[in-house]
């Protein structure tokens, strides 16, 4: 049998070799997983805010970035030129005047629904009174008269044309004297619009429009008969001094003294009474056709 030989040099450090190969290979082997998780999981951290940001959010920072960096240049704002507004045209003249009233005898009487209307209609009768006023009828809206109207003034509105004649009756001559009004005089048949205070005559009951500011004709009717009384001259006499009254009657449904020359209703047809300046007077109707009147006696 050959005897044992010693192991070569070379084999006897074969054990340390194998050991530290062993050793290399877990080495790498464990850094090999290592890395390849830690890189997972980077690439998974990283991906979701560039999965999440909106595909503009890009391109608007620039945008943002040189808007704010320097001023935006708009362009210039061309001057406006002052507006041109129309005219304001002139104010007109009111249609009523008030200082009529300073004319009107017992004023007292008239109680005053509107300070100024304008109506339209067919003047139906003209006729002159002794207070100075000229009577008119107008045939127009049912709405504009009453009851007092329909029974006493053929269902027409009464226009008072205040001083423009002679003023025969004693307790009105004082608040036409020295004054004249120029309005127009209307025929009967004539279309008019009439503009002036629309009252209630408190003595008679009926509507008015007392005392008229203003009467234009706008259609002329066929020739007619002119106003069933003329009006006298103008009287230039000096106003009296007016009496007080002394157990007058009848009176108004105000409770005032009836003058000669003033309405009376149709219940004082015929009747007998004293005026409030003392005298006898009669409801009469003089003129077939009209209205009738107080008239001494």
């Amino acid at each position: 049998m050959d005897p044992v030989r010693p192991a070569p040099r070379w084999y006897r450090r074969r054990p340390v070799r194998a050991g530290f190969l062993a050793v290399a290979t877990v080495w790498f082997m464990v850094s090999g997983t290592v890395a390849a998780c830690s890189g997972e999981s980077t690439a998974s951290y990283s991906a979701a805010p560039i999965t999440a940001a909106p595909a503009t959010s890009a391109a608007a920072a620039p945008a943002t970035t040189s808007a704010s960096s320097s001023p935006s240049k708009s362009a210039p704002v061309p001057a406006r030129s002052p507006s041109k507004s129309a005219p304001v045209p002139a104010r007109l003249s009111p249609a009523c005047d008030p200082s009529l009233w300073k004319h009107v005898y017992h004023p007292y009487r008239p109680h005053v629904i509107s300070n100024c209307k304008t109506v339209s209609g067919t003047v139906e009768e003209v006729h002159w009174e002794p207070d100075g006023d000229l009577h008119i009828l107008l045939r127009t809206s049912p709405s504009l008269v009453n009851a007092g109207n329909r029974a006493y003034e053929r269902g027409d509105l009464v226009l008072e044309e205040i001083c423009k004649g002679a003023v025969t009756q004693a307790d009105a001559v004082a608040a036409c004297h020295g004054f004249s009004w120029n309005v127009t005089v209307p025929s009967t048949g004539d279309e008019v619009t009439v503009s002036g205070s629309y009252v209630l005559d408190a003595d008679h009951g009926w509507l008015e429009i007392h005392p008229v500011s203003k009467l234009t004709v706008t259609g002329h009717a066929a020739p007619a008969p002119a106003p069933t009384t003329q009006a006298p001259p103008p009287s230039s006499a000096p106003p009296p001094s007016p009496s007080a009254p002394s157990g007058c009657y009848p009176k108004t449904s105000g409770g005032n003294c009836y003058e000669p020359g003033e309405f009376c209703s149709a219940a004082e047809h015929g009747e007998t009474g004293v005026a409030g300046d003392g005298k006898a007077i009669e409801c009469e109707n003089t003129d077939p056709g009209s209205t009738w009147h107080w008239i001494a006696v």
